[in-house]
């Protein structure tokens, strides 16, 4: 929360607003969830069918990460600049989609038969998420950096790297989909080997993402630095 402390009383009171609609966003989200559970009309349906469950506590548990996501964004370096408010929208966006895409994608592939636009639209809702999530991190993170401590620039910057893999690891899983059917989906399965990989590889930021910030030293404690010019100092991020 240091560089929030940096932006004026307006700005501040908008970021918690923003806060405040992205948690309704994903709280509706959920409760989508809920409604899609069909209310059994004999005991025997009560768990006659476990893979609904088992689909629920996944979307949900997805549903979570995302919630994360949107507050470690919102919590390192955010500042509500016209371009990083339309990204959050389109972030949210994403996230209010997930549950929709993960049903389905289960309705449309329970059966013998493959479907490959089930398989499309929960791949490009993930993409989604990702993409606009690892722009609003990497504006936060060189807009936050002299004001960050070690372990929050760690933190940072391993989901630089995340996003830096992860993306084109969507995008390319989603194209040979589109080209090739269901065989091509194995290219996800390499994504979840090539993240962590990647991110002891990349432990060392570079300059040129960072940006003027590199090579400030980490803040210490809980003190909240001054940015001289707070958001104005910023402004050339956006």
């Amino acid at each position: 929360m240091r560089f929030r402390q940096t932006l004026t009383t307006s700005e501040r009171h908008f970021v918690a607003r923003l806060e405040s609609f992205g948690d309704i966003v994903v709280g509706f989200s959920m409760s989508l969830l809920a409604l899609q559970l069909d209310i059994p009309k004999t005991p025997s349906e009560v768990f006659a069918h476990t893979l609904r469950y088992a689909l629920f506590f996944g979307a949900f548990g997805v549903v979570s990460l995302f919630w994360f996501r949107f507050h470690r964004i919102m919590s390192t370096g955010f500042a509500p600049h016209r371009p990083d408010v339309i990204l959050l929208f389109a972030f949210l966006a994403f996230v209010a989609l997930t549950p929709y895409a993960m049903l389905t994608f289960s309705r449309l592939n329970g059966g013998v038969h493959f479907s490959p636009e089930g398989l499309e639209l929960y791949l490009g809702v993930f993409l989604g998420v990702l993409t606009f999530s690892w722009l609003l991190s990497l504006r936060g993170m060189r807009r936050a950096w002299a004001v960050l401590d070690a372990r929050e620039r760690k933190d940072a910057w391993s989901a630089f790297v995340g996003g830096l893999v992860a993306i084109p690891g969507f995008g390319a899983a989603l194209y040979f989909v589109t080209h090739n059917g269901e065989r091509a989906f194995s290219v996800t399965v390499v994504l979840l080997v090539g993240i962590p990989l990647a991110t002891r590889a990349l432990r060392a930021p570079w300059p040129v993402v960072i940006g003027p910030a590199y090579g400030t030293p980490p803040a210490a404690g809980d003190a909240a630095p001054a940015v001289p010019g707070g958001t104005r100092a910023a402004a050339n991020e956006s």
